[in-house]
C-alpha cells in the first residue's frame, strides 16, 4: 500500500475489523508514520484481554484459509464439471456424423 499524504488524509472505515482481521494496530502505526489517519465510525468499546485477542485472531486467520481453500475446490469442481459437459457435446456430435453418414 502507498500512501502518500498528498493523495490521502483520512482512511474511512466503518469497523477496524473490516479494514484488517488482525494486525490493525500495526496498520494504523504505519499509516499515521505516513501522515493519513484512520478514522473508525462504529467503535466497539468492549475491553478484551490479550487471551480473547489472540483468540480471534486465530479464528480470523482460519475464516481466511478455510474460504480460500473451499474457494479453491469450488473452482476445481466446476473445472470438472466442464470437461464432462464438453466431453459430452463432443461424444454427442460424433454419435451424430456416425449416423449422418450411414
Amino acid at each position: 500500500m502507498l500512501l502518500s499524504p498528498k493523495e490521502v488524509d483520512i482512511v474511512l472505515v466503518e469497523f477496524k475489523d473490516r479494514l484488517a482481521r488482525f494486525g490493525y494496530t500495526y496498520l494504523v502505526e504505519f499509516c499515521s508514520s505516513h501522515g493519513v489517519s484512520i478514522e473508525v465510525v462504529t467503535q466497539q468499546e468492549v475491553k478484551k484481554d490479550a487471551t480473547q485477542e489472540l483468540v480471534e485472531d486465530m479464528l480470523a486467520i482460519v475464516t481466511s484459509f478455510s474460504a480460500r481453500l473451499y474457494g479453491q475446490r469450488s473452482q476445481q469442481f466446476k473445472k470438472k464439471v466442464k470437461e464432462l459437459i464438453d466431453k459430452e457435446e463432443k461424444s454427442g456430435k460424433s454419435n451424430q456424423n456416425d449416423k449422418s453418414q450411414n
